[in-house]
């Protein structure tokens, strides 16, 4: 029995619960939808949480003590690479760090490029703050998704900006040494700046390898931010903020210039708390973590090849998020939606609204205990042999 294992209630002040009738119409789905987990957040994490919040004053605070020696300890063990200190700084949060990039280091009317299918809010982001948005679209192949490199190049030659999820959302992709050092490559001729967003990093399963981009972009020219956050692995997504990482001294100077003089990313004791208490106390409860999460996603691409031929899994080593490929079950995306709802009772994110070659797919959260998993591919399989009978 793992920890894992355990029921968790949450109450409607949860999105994940509470917008049910939002989102899908109905509150009789189990919900597998938005990106969190049902475990209960690391009890190291809550004990530091607490012992900010009983301080007797809740005033201006100076910085958490050794969070940034924590991000550099963790960054060491798990991907063996060195960090310098100043390299480091604390950010309101990765969304919201992606559009005060795109403020600071572009201008307005400047095209961004993104890949697609893509995580929903990077399009409006660009487009709300009033740039042109250019998507170049994943080839999904063999369960994953490789670039169309000229495509890629062509585009770029336009572009100011690529803001790019490593690994991939939806779908979980850890992208090969290889692609990443060719992504470096071209947005170096191009002197595009490179935003990699790497939330889903700390969830790369056993036997994956994920590749922090700094340590690729080792060019003279080589421009990119990494942002990241223990929100997702260390299911902490209430409290707002993140670490952002730079290792070119002129982007630097320029971006956490831009940060420290319009006072948008000043200390957040709790989150720089998490940060410290989740890098410095949780290895153990991450790694079980990383287990079952790979137990979770053998468990669902196995019951859905078995039981649902005409669904495939496309999935890349990393996260709990698994993007289901249904395209063979000639359905619209509305039709597909309703397949899911009505007639599977589950509330997945559907996959058109991930852009250009989310069509036809849905994306499914394994991050839950076993049985809630187990009930869901019950209520699938059922659904599917109704409708495919004969």
């Amino acid at each position: 029995m793992s920890l894992f294992d355990d029921i968790v209630i949450r109450d409607d002040s949860c999105r994940k619960y509470g917008q049910l009738q939002q989102m899908f119409g109905t509150h009789d789905v189990l919900p597998l939808w938005i990106a969190d987990m049902d475990f209960v957040t690391p009890e190291p994490i809550m004990n530091t949480l607490h012992a900010v919040v009983e301080q007797p004053v809740q005033g201006y605070n100076l910085d958490y003590p050794h969070w940034k020696e924590a991000v550099i300890h963790w960054y060491a063990k798990q991907y063996d690479t060195d960090i310098k200190q100043h390299w480091v700084h604390f950010v309101p949060g990765v969304i919201k760090t992606i559009v005060l990039s795109l403020m600071a280091l572009t201008r307005l009317g400047d095209n961004i490029l993104t890949c697609t299918p893509i995580y929903d809010p990077y399009p409006n982001l660009v487009k709300t703050s009033g740039r042109n948005l250019i998507q170049t679209r994943l080839v999904e192949m063999n369960g994953g998704y490789k670039f169309d490199w000229h495509d890629f190049r062509e585009k770029l030659k336009q572009c100011k900006m690529f803001l790019f999820p490593s690994p991939h959302n939806p779908g979980g992709m850890i992208w090969r040494r290889e692609t990443l050092e060719k992504i470096s490559l071209y947005c170096q001729e191009a002197g595009v700046i490179v935003v990699s967003d790497e939330v889903h990093g700390d969830l790369t399963l056993p036997g994956k390898q994920h590749y922090p981009f700094f340590t690729i972009d080792e060019g003279l020219n080589a421009k990119s931010i990494v942002l990241t956050s223990i929100s997702k692995t260390f299911n902490t997504a209430a409290i707002q903020g993140g670490i952002a990482i730079i290792k070119n001294d002129e982007l630097r100077s320029q971006f956490y210039g831009f940060l420290d003089n319009c006072y948008l990313a000043e200390t957040n004791s709790l989150q720089q708390a998490a940060i410290y208490s989740a890098y410095t106390h949780c290895a153990n409860w991450h790694q079980n973590l990383l287990t079952y999460l790979s137990d979770n996603v053998a468990f669902v691409k196995s019951e859905i090849e078995k039981n649902c031929p005409l669904i495939s899994v496309t999935y890349g080593g990393a996260s709990y998020l698994l993007f289901l490929n249904a395209e063979k079950m000639e359905l619209s995306d509305k039709q597909l939606a309703s397949f899911f709802v009505h007639e599977a009772r589950l509330g997945l994110s559907p996959g058109a609204q991930y852009g250009p070659g989310g069509e036809g797919h849905m994306r499914l959260n394994v991050g839950c205990p076993r049985a809630v998993l187990v009930e869901a591919m019950n209520r699938l399989k059922a659904a599917y042999q109704r409708r495919y009978a004969s």
